[in-house]
């Protein structure tokens, strides 16, 4: 092999015609050969461009040769191929004295390949070349033959008849490997230094450019003789540019006295320290995932197509949402509580703006990984405005409407509440700020329990609930959070379905905006404008009164589950539609010998999610809920405007005896103003009209006495 080798460098490109037409049977096409075609790292961003995480086999982001620091070029040429510039492909002088080092001592160490060469070399012959273990490069069976080596040199002399210099050394830059899972230069760049490789300094770029040639053993994250060897072919690198003319003895100086090290500490990112998914964003990006696969996206594009993917996730948002799930967390551990959840939507056009869905990503005892927003679980009586929104709609409830919490008995089931007591007759809008159980039942056996759920999937909640389950009115069926803050956002928004979804836009490699999906527009009008106010009017009373934020624009329903297995608190803002909950979760399928106190009387937890006991809904709201939409509105972003009122609605006096309207006969203090749909489900009777059975109505007020006034004395 190395007297042909020899023979080769002796004749060089003009080799006898026979070999040359004997060796270039069957090669490889050239005809695809560019940076475009590289394998590159997918970016995905929070809505203002802040990388989240990347999605890669290689590591790898392409960039032309206009955006590499010219001295990385530099550094480059002079370490790799000074001559790069003047051959055609193949340093034949270069080649002879490696094969007179090969012979001289028994070796193949010296490297006589040029850049154009180890293109070939690595993007057409190695066609089974792929990145391992982050930190080396692997590749299929090296074919270390005289024909190899031959093709090599002549493909490398038609690359360089079919491609400028500029374009070998593009691709070149692009497709090299410099270490901790960097492909590329411009991966290199920010990984090492944190910067752009248009902006590599001298000293930086030196570092860099002496890295291929062994990126293990010249790590510099790696041991003290990694250290040792890479400072040592940088102090190369620089040698070599001064010998090939690129810089000067003072700015080789220059650039040895730069502290490089604490550069590369000080912007050390997670793609070069490899470890995983960033808790704090880890549960939106795994689910950013499985949606683009769910839309259409394999993983091969995902992985090697070089997608820009920008999200809606806001990640100050998300880094405060964060805190307060953890710091809820912390202040009710002694009570069971391990774990917990936040969501915010956009409730205009379903943007997910923040996603919290445990405690602790990382942790295997609560099973961190596990997304709460997405996990399907009982909802509570957070599920009850779906009951009274459709009873609205029918006309034959109002706010006023009283509603039945005196009968525990319900189609021969008896049922108890969440105090246990009973209170009578009491108006609609009373039984949802107190969430009373029984009058949602009642509710739910009179409007019809498959209208409701129809109605609920209209608003957009997903899952399949029992028609014929009484309970599901006050949450025994499952849902996930995600959905269901979605649906609860019509009666946010006026009325408008919307789809949560976590994309804003994707970008290929060219900048052209890829195809959006059908998630990112609003479904359309599913109730009316007015129906939507006076839900939310209605709920706009369980924050204010249970929560303390009388006088915000805030309206939400808590949600505690039979078993204590979650607590809910989910509301919304005229701008926000927030979700939270709290939960206890073993890492087991059962429930922890330490928690079997908690549980309610003849009540069995199931499951991995755990009985919290002693934490309800309004505790979500008031420590996880309340100050996470506190502090959101703080610091120079205020509270948005109320609700604007919609035509079609209007304000009536009612009775607090049944409901009706008042009338002059109604005693003082006995009625309060109420909004209605105008003409649906307005009150047709006056004051003690509809009486509820066992209610009596107000006495008759007893007339007032006439007394008669005497007669004036007659004058004389």
């Amino acid at each position: 092999m190395v007297a042909a080798l020899a023979t080769v460098g002796t004749l060089g490109s003009v080799a006898t015609v026979a070999a040359v037409g004997y060796y270039s049977q069957g090669l490889p096409s050239l005809d695809s050969l560019t940076s475009a075609n590289l394998a590159q790292t997918t970016h995905i961003y929070d809505r203002n461009g802040a990388l989240l995480t990347s999605l890669y086999e290689q590591n790898r982001t392409v960039v032309p040769l206009s955006k590499v620091a010219l001295p990385l070029q530099d550094a480059t040429i002079s370490i790799e191929d000074r001559t790069f510039y003047s051959h055609q492909g193949v340093d034949y002088r270069r080649l002879a004295i490696a094969v007179a080092y090969d012979v001289t001592h028994r070796s193949s160490t010296l490297g006589a390949s040029t850049i154009t060469e180890q293109v070939v070399k690595d993007d057409v012959l190695c066609t089974t070349c792929s990145q391992a273990a982050g930190n080396a490069i692997t590749s299929g069976v090296a074919d270390r033959s005289l024909t190899r080596k031959i093709r090599e040199l002549l493909l490398a002399e038609e690359l360089e008849r079919r491609y400028s210099k500029q374009q070998i050394l593009e691709l070149y830059l692009n497709s090299i490997f410099y270490g901790n899972r960097a492909s590329g230069i411009e991966t290199a760049a920010q990984t090492y230094f944190g910067v752009p490789a248009a902006k590599l300094d001298l000293a930086q770029a030196a570092f860099l450019a002496g890295l291929p040639q062994d990126p293990a053993g010249y790590n510099p994250f790696g041991g003290v003789e990694q250290k040792a060897a890479a400072k040592a072919r940088w102090q190369g690198v620089l040698s070599a540019m001064v010998a090939n003319r690129k810089i000067t003895v003072a700015q080789e100086d220059a650039a040895l006295k730069v502290d490089i090290w604490k550069q590369m500490a000080d912007h050390r990112t997670a793609t070069a320290g490899g470890n995983g998914a960033d808790p704090l964003t880890g549960h939106f990006t795994d689910y950013v995932i499985q949606y683009l696969r769910d839309h259409g996206y394999d993983d091969k594009t995902l992985f090697t197509g070089g997608l820009a993917v920008y999200t809606t996730l806001d990640l100050p948002m998300q880094q405060l949402a964060d805190a307060k799930v953890k710091a809820a967390v912390a202040e009710y551990a002694n009570r069971g509580v391990n774990t917990g959840g936040l969501l915010a939507l956009n409730p205009q056009n379903g943007e997910i703006l923040a996603m919290v869905g445990s405690a602790d990503y990382a942790s295997e005892d609560i099973r961190g990984q596990v997304n709460l927003t997405l996990s399907p679980r009982q909802p509570g009586s957070s599920f009850k405005p779906y009951t009274y929104g459709y009873a609205l709609s029918t006309g034959q409830f109002n706010a006023a409407t009283l509603v039945d919490d005196k009968d525990a008995t319900i189609g021969g089931t008896k049922f108890t509440d969440w105090d246990g007591r009973l209170e009578g007759w009491i108006p609609l809008r009373q039984a949802v700020e107190q969430s009373r159980n029984l009058p949602a039942l009642w509710t739910f056996k009179a409007v019809g329990p498959q209208n409701v759920i129809d109605f609920a999937h209209k608003l957009g909640l997903t899952g399949n609930f029992d028609p014929s389950t009484l309970t599901t009115t006050i949450g025994s069926g499952d849902v996930r959070m995600i959905d269901h803050l979605a649906a609860l956002s019509a009666f946010d928004n006026g009325g408008h379905r919307i789809y949560a979804h976590p994309i804003v836009k994707i970008v290929d490699t060219s900048g052209k905006p890829l195809a959006a999906f059908p998630e990112n527009t609003v479904g359309g009008q599913v109730i009316t404008p007015q129906l939507a106010y006076v839900m939310t009017d209605i709920l706009h009373g369980v924050p204010g009164k249970e929560l303390g934020m009388a006088g915000l624009p805030v309206a939400g329903k808590t949600g505690t589950t039979d078993a204590y297995t979650t607590a809910w608190m989910m509301g919304y803002t005229p701008d926000l539609a927030v979700g939270t909950m709290l939960a206890h979760v073993n890492k087991g399928d059962t429930c922890s010998s330490g928690y079997s106190n908690l549980m309610p009387p003849g009540v069995q937890a199931s499951g991995w999610i755990c009985p919290t006991r002693v934490v309800w809904g309004e505790d979500v709201g008031l420590n996880l809920f309340r100050p996470f939409l506190k502090s959101y509105y703080s610091g120079g972003r205020a509270w948005p405007a109320s609700w604007k009122t919609p035509t079609g609605l209007v304000t009536i006096n009612v009775c607090r005896l049944d409901g009706m309207r008042a009338d002059a006969n109604t005693p003082s203090g006995q009625s309060y103003p109420e909004v209605f749909v105008q003409g649906l489900g307005e009150p047709k009777g006056t004051c003690g009209s509809a009486l509820p059975p066992g209610v009596a109505p107000y006495p008759t007020p007893a007339p007032t006495p006439i007394v008669p006034s005497p007669s004036p004395t007659p004058k004389k």
